[in-house]
C-alpha cells in the first residue's frame, strides 16, 4: 500500500517546483510570447493542480460509509462541469494577445495571473476527479479546437497582435498552440485508455 504522507510530499514538491520555475526565472519566461503562453502559464496551472493532488493525498478517505448520506461539500461543482467551464473560460482569456501584454504592464493582471492560474489548476484537478469520460472528452475537445483555431489565426495574421512581442515569435506561438491541440488529447487518451475502453464497450 502506498504511504499517503510520502505521496503527499511528492506532490507538494512537484507543485513548488512548478511554481518556482514559473515565478523564479520570470524575465526569461516572459521574454518570448511562446514561452509566456506555452511554458509559464501551464506551469502556474500545474502548480495548482499538483497542490490539490497533494492536499487530497494527505487527507483520509472522504468517501461516505455504505448507506450513509453523501456529503454536499462539492454539490456546487456537480460532475465537475462548473469547474471545467471556469477553467475553459480562463484558458480562452489567456489566448487573447491583449492579456499577455497587460500581464507585463498592469500589476493587477499580473497578480491575477500568478494567483488565479494556480487556483484554476486546483479547480481543474478537483473537477476532473468528479467528471466522467464523456464530460472530460467534451471539454478537452472544446479546448483543443479553440487552441488550434487561435494558433491558425496567429499564423495567418500579417501583423503582430502583441505589442510586446515580435511577429516571428507570434508565428511560433501559433505553431505551439496547434501542436498543443494534437499532443494534449494524445496524452489524455494514453492516461484514460482503460476508462475510455470500458465506456466504448458497454
Amino acid at each position: 500500500m502506498k504511504n499517503p504522507g510520502r505521496l503527499a510530499w511528492f506532490w507538494w514538491i512537484a507543485a513548488l517546483a512548478c511554481l518556482g520555475l514559473a515565478v523564479g526565472p520570470r524575465a526569461p519566461l516572459t521574454a518570448l510570447m511562446s514561452l509566456h503562453m506555452l511554458v509559464q502559464i501551464p506551469l502556474l496551472v500545474l502548480a495548482g493542480l499538483f497542490a490539490e493532488q497533494a492536499w487530497r493525498a494527505g487527507r483520509p478517505s472522504q468517501d461516505p460509509a455504505p448507506g450513509a448520506r453523501p456529503r454536499p461539500a462539492w454539490s456546487y461543482n456537480e460532475y465537475g462541469v462548473p469547474g471545467l467551464l471556469l477553467v475553459s473560460l480562463v484558458g480562452a482569456g489567456w489566448m487573447v494577445p491583449k492579456a499577455l501584454d497587460d500581464a507585463l504592464t498592469d500589476w493587477r493582471v499580473a497578480a491575477f495571473k500568478y494567483l488565479g492560474l494556480p487556483v484554476c489548476g486546483w479547480v481543474l484537478r478537483a473537477s476532473l476527479r468528479r467528471s466522467n469520460v464523456v464530460i472530460k472528452l467534451f471539454f478537452l475537445g472544446n479546448f483543443c479546437w479553440m487552441s488550434a483555431i487561435v494558433g491558425m489565426i496567429y499564423l495567418d495574421q500579417p501583423v503582430r497582435l502583441c505589442n510586446a512581442y515580435l511577429q516571428d515569435d507570434q508565428d511560433w506561438s501559433g505553431r505551439g498552440l496547434i501542436a498543443l491541440a494534437i499532443v494534449l488529447p494524445s496524452c489524455w487518451l494514453l492516461a484514460e485508455l482503460k476508462p475510455v475502453w470500458r465506456f466504448l464497450n458497454r
